[in-house]
């Protein structure tokens, strides 16, 4: 029998962790929840090579914001009006556009057939459904709230979807420029350098130092090229794989937090993420210390889910969450002091719709202040290189010219 490590919340509110043996997870919770506690988190414990902490690649895409969205509005439409559910399902995984979440609609369908609960479906290894969304579906189904729950799930993956939106067209513009900058370089070095080169050995002429440079450049990347790709292949694989482990991640968001405009918008990225699913989670009556297993899974931000563990260990000894994210060091004064009013003044679940509202708002702010910067940033960058190249072009040509008028 496998044997599985949980995480569960005990009924004085603290969260516990341990080992327990079982056929599979959804065994496990119900073991768990005989014996009084809540389940936060349940993972099978691996055993040989399999518990060798070696970073590991996702191979499975995830669902889009904008399709977890139509599938909650749908199913909120569905049980709000009394259709039988396992019907509904079985409606949508056939009317739904995107194959893989008709595909995972049609797994869910049938395994409640077997009188399983949708959450506990969700919640399977095999699921390709977000955990917040099982762990709110859980919430919804044990209150009576399932409607309403999955109504303010899908406006939380349309804004969800939104804000990924922006983050990607934010990167498509220093992507093209990048891409056509490569071009270029590769068409004077491969095409126009070796036939002016040519031109002027042929006629005697002798290249200036700008234009010995660039052709040094141009050979060397030539005659290594294959050493080069491979050097720099396998740094982006090392890189690839060390920021997928705990330090490697946290490094890398240190890095990024420190680059003007980008850390800060980002940081704002991760403000509203936190405050959004905090709240929905307090609207659907959740308890916070389980709600923030579920808020840290969303955030994406090695460093904000740092401070989401202060906060989680802080509360557990009786402490306030400002006080722990503030001794965490991510989140910003503002964040920290809005946090803060909604603990003393008993609105916290209003406060947090304002600062999702707030955050998302300068986020938003933050990208076209970003896009606008490197855009004329690329621009120079480019330029200079392409100059250069053309410089290094039209040096020995207008040298020929001079010998020839003489």
């Amino acid at each position: 029998m496998p044997e599985f490590s949980y995480r569960a919340v005990d009924p004085r509110g603290e969260m516990v962790a341990g080992s327990l043996s079982g056929d599979n997870v959804p065994a496990v919770r119900q073991t768990l929840k005989n014996e009084g506690l809540l389940p936060v988190e349940i993972k099978q414990s691996g055993g040989g090579l399999g518990a060798l902490a070696l970073p590991s690649f996702r191979l499975k895409r995830e669902i889009s914001g904008e399709a977890l969205s139509q599938f909650c509005r749908q199913l909120s439409v569905i049980v709000m009006s009394g259709v039988n559910v396992l019907r509904g399902l079985e409606i949508l995984a056939q009317q739904t556009p995107d194959k893989r979440l008709a595909s995972e609609i049609d797994r869910i369908y049938r395994e409640v057939q077997k009188g399983r609960t949708i959450s506990e479906v969700m919640e399977d290894r095999v699921s390709l459904m977000p955990r917040l969304l099982a762990g709110m579906v859980a919430t919804g189904e044990a209150s009576g709230t399932l409607d309403a729950v999955l109504r303010s799930m899908s406006v939380f993956y349309e804004k969800e979807h939104r804000i990924k939106q922006k983050i990607r067209t934010a990167s498509i513009y220093p992507a093209i420029m990048a891409v056509m900058a490569v071009g270029l370089i590769v068409f004077f070095f491969n095409f126009l350098l070796p036939q002016l080169v040519t031109l002027i050995t042929e006629s005697g002429g002798q290249l200036p130092l700008l234009t010995r440079i660039v052709i040094g450049i141009s050979e060397f990347s030539t005659r290594y090229f294959f050493l080069i790709f491979t050097i720099l292949g396998g740094l982006a694989v090392f890189l690839g794989m060390h920021f997928q482990t705990p330090r490697g991640r946290l490094a890398r968001d240190r890095i990024i937090l420190r680059i003007p405009m980008l850390g800060k918008t980002l940081r704002c990225v991760a403000t509203m993420r936190f405050a959004r699913t905090a709240h929905i989670l307090i609207k659907s009556g959740l308890p916070l210390l389980q709600g923030l297993e579920y808020i840290k899974q969303n955030l994406n931000n090695a460093l904000a889910e740092q401070a989401v563990d202060y906060a989680a260990e802080g509360l557990q000894r009786g402490e306030s969450l400002a006080a722990n994210l503030a001794r965490a060091g991510y989140f910003d004064n503002l964040a920290i002091q809005m946090f803060s009013i909604g603990e003393e003044t008993g609105e916290l679940e209003k406060v947090l719709e304002e600062m999702a509202e707030y955050y998302d708002q300068e986020s938003d702010a933050g990208f076209t202040k970003l896009l606008a910067m490197v855009e004329p940033m690329m621009l120079v960058v480019i330029g200079s290189i392409v100059s250069t190249i053309i410089i290094s072009v039209m040096l020995p040509m207008l040298d020929m010219v001079s010998h020839i008028k003489r």
